[in-house]
């Protein structure tokens, strides 16, 4: 799909998910209301750079990469990645990482240059053509290790809210909120829930 098909797809998708909101039946939103939620998420903390995981087709970062200064998208389908990068071959600041986001977030976090990252966790398995990792939903595995890099991270919003606690292999809903509490503190963070996403966003800007 070219630019300006993508622009319309989205679009589409976004008067789409305001007639659910209207009628109360919102369950999961288009991947358009998602970046609207991550773009704000960015301008509320000072947000730089994009952190994903779970890449798929790369229409997160595609967007992402219009707002955010550079773009990390991590993905562990190796058919997945391959045509992600073919995707978005014509946006320099996007690198498409091919491999397990539990191993590949923390070393972008380490030897990336990454300031004021805005974090989306979504790498878990969704049926399909989706990869699955040894763990089905690892994002309480991933904020007790991005914890060690809480001063670079001014957000993290986790996908798909309304999976924890009904799907196999995903952590009740309480267990991920306890996490999120111990690693990224009420103190230094907000949390809310919105659009079956939670977002953690950062106080004061860092």
């Amino acid at each position: 799909m070219n630019a300006p098909g993508k622009i319309l797809h989205g679009f589409g998708g976004y008067l789409h998910d305001i007639w659910k909101m209207a009628t109360c039946r919102m369950l999961n939103p288009h991947s358009y209301v998602k970046f609207l939620t991550l773009d704000r998420a960015r301008q509320a903390t000072g947000g730089r750079t994009f952190i994903e995981t779970g890449t798929y087709l790369g229409g997160t970062a595609y967007r992402c990469a219009k707002v955010f200064e550079r773009v990390y998208t991590i993905e562990l389908d190796t058919d997945l990645a391959r045509r992600a990068k073919q995707n978005l071959a014509g946006c320099p600041n996007i690198e498409v990482i091919q491999g397990d986001a539990t191993v590949e977030l923390e070393k972008v976090l380490a030897s990336k240059p990454v300031e004021r990252a805005v974090i989306f966790l979504d790498g878990h398995f969704s049926g399909g053509n989706t990869a699955k990792g040894d763990i089905e939903e690892p994002a309480i595995l991933e904020l007790q290790m991005l914890e060690r890099y809480r001063d670079r991270i001014s957000a993290i919003v986790i996908d798909d809210f309304r999976n924890f606690g009904e799907e196999p292999g995903h952590p009740p809903k309480w267990e991920l909120l306890r996490a999120i509490d111990r690693h990224f503190p009420r103190a230094d963070f907000d949390v809310q829930i919105q659009n079956d996403q939670v977002i953690v966003t950062r106080k004061r800007a860092v």
